[in-house]
């Protein structure tokens, strides 16, 4: 629909992000690291089209996440990789419990968007990208109301479970 989400994806590829745009009506708000920031003129470009929402890796980036809820409360929707890195093994990476505690603040609906194949067809440790199938869904829908009644740690079990690949 043409309502905002919070989009959870596991991070296989380079190209998740266009998965996600294509499968979703609007403007997406990518949670994305500072590094992309520092590539020069593709940065200024990365900036124009996509408008990515900074975040430092390994702390607690206090900024960011009142970003996201500023741009949840303005209606946006939003996509995180919350594995943080594409996986190096083809299994989904540790996920930080503080997401369910960040989405639960964010109070839109949890889309959780699974990609399978990727890691087949680009592993992260190879710059060919090799023929194969892949696949990108929507796994599951939280409502916000769903999950006002769970537990973080509920919630964190649910969204581990939906975004979980093991290639």
């Amino acid at each position: 629909g043409d309502r905002p989400y919070l989009i959870l994806l596991n991070h296989q590829t380079p190209f998740d992000q266009f998965f996600v745009s294509m499968s979703f009506r609007g403007p997406v708000y990518y949670l994305a690291t500072e590094d992309i920031f520092s590539l020069g003129w593709i940065s200024k470009v990365i900036r124009w089209l996509i408008a990515p929402i900074p975040i430092i890796k390994q702390t607690t980036d206090a900024s960011a996440v009142m970003t996201c809820l500023r741009v949840a409360r303005e209606g946006g929707t939003i996509a995180i990789a919350p594995e943080g890195n594409r996986t190096y093994s083809g299994r989904t990476c540790y996920i930080s419990p503080a997401i369910a505690v960040m989405a639960k603040k964010m109070k839109l609906p949890i889309a959780l968007y699974r990609i399978e194949g990727g890691y087949g067809v680009h592993p992260r440790w190879s710059d060919v990208i090799r023929k194969g199938t892949m696949r990108a869904y929507v796994s599951e829908v939280i409502e916000p109301d769903v999950y006002a009644d769970l537990t973080n740690e509920e919630l964190m079990e649910r969204i581990q479970k939906g975004l979980y690949v093991d290639e």
